[in-house]
């Protein structure tokens, strides 16, 4: 009886927490979405950057559908969405102040 809740208690965890972790990944690429159309608006982004970096974001995007296919994220699998993000943050950034403006 006890294993038997305790694997149910594990079962509805798991359940719970792969869209947990999906909704954090959306939220994070929402964000760096946000800071890309922030840097096309105040002209610190030119047309081809910003353009290469939403693709980027998509390239992000259809990792996570794929890694999600079946449901849920592995930790191996989240540990290179999280890297995936972290390059392209970083990659905001620099593309952000490298001195090559828009106007």
């Amino acid at each position: 009886m006890k294993k038997t809740l305790i694997a149910a208690a594990a079962a509805l965890l798991a359940i719970t927490s792969a869209p947990a972790m999906a909704q954090n990944a959306d939220y994070r690429q929402y964000k760096q979405d946000q800071r890309i159309d922030h840097g096309v608006h105040n002209g610190e982004l030119t047309r081809g950057e910003a353009r290469n970096l939403y693709r980027q974001q998509d390239r992000i995007d259809r990792y996570e559908d794929r890694a999600l296919r079946d449901g849920r994220l592995s930790y191996r699998e989240r540990q290179k969405l999280d890297r995936k993000q972290d390059r392209a943050s970083d990659r905001i950034y620099r593309k952000k102040h490298n001195g090559r403006d828009y106007w």
